[in-house]
Order: C-alpha cells, then sequence, then structure tokens
C-alpha cells in the first residue's frame, strides 16, 4: 500500500539529505507492521494520505480531527512512523490535560 506524507526539506537538508519535493510516497506492506503501528498509520488515514490529528473540543464534544498531511524528518518510514508517534504522544498530552481541566 502507498502512503504519502509531507517532508521537512529544511530539516532533511541539515541532515545532508537531497529531497527534492515536500510530498514523499513510499510502499508499505501492512502485513509487516506491528498491530500497534497499523492502528497509529490507520487513524490517520485520508486516502493514502497519513494525516496530523488534532484534539479539540467542539461545543463541549471533544473529538479528534484530521488536519493536513503529517509531517516527518526524512522521506523514511521510519521518520513516518517518528512524526506518526510524536502526534500520537501530543494527543495523549491533550487528553490527559482535558480530562485534568473537567476534573478541576
Amino acid at each position: 500500500m502507498v502512503l504519502r506524507f509531507e517532508v521537512n526539506q529544511a530539516e532533511a537538508f541539515r541532515q545532508g539529505v537531497n529531497v527534492p519535493k515536500s510530498t514523499n510516497h513510499i510502499d508499505v506492506d501492512p502485513a509487516t507492521l506491528s498491530q500497534e503501528d497499523r492502528n497509529l498509520i490507520a487513524d490517520r488515514m485520508d486516502g493514502i494520505d497519513v494525516c496530523q490529528l488534532e484534539f479539540i473540543t467542539l461545543r463541549g464534544e471533544e473529538e479528534l480531527w484530521k488536519k493536513g498531511r503529517i509531517v516527518a524528518k526524512l522521506p523514511t518510514f521510519d521518520a513516518l512512523m517518528e512524526a506518526v508517534r510524536a502526534n500520537e504522544n501530543a494527543i495523549q498530552d491533550e487528553v490527559k490535560k482535558s480530562k485534568s481541566e473537567a476534573v478541576a
């Protein structure tokens, strides 16, 4: 399956990696991934785009929204997963913050 995501070209340049286009496509066999990785990617997919999730509260309801393609530091699967995990950690932090504010 092809996945599409963005690459931070400036960061890649800093690391000495030539990335001619900011949009990157990689071919991934889902069967080779752990269930956790498949879930993290699937939660963020919109077609072949791997999107960033955003935690919002709208009219008192908490929701996750897809907000543009996720941005990785390099055009590799490992860099994509690093960006996905960072996004997941940010979402979990926001959920915890929201719950603690609701209790207070």
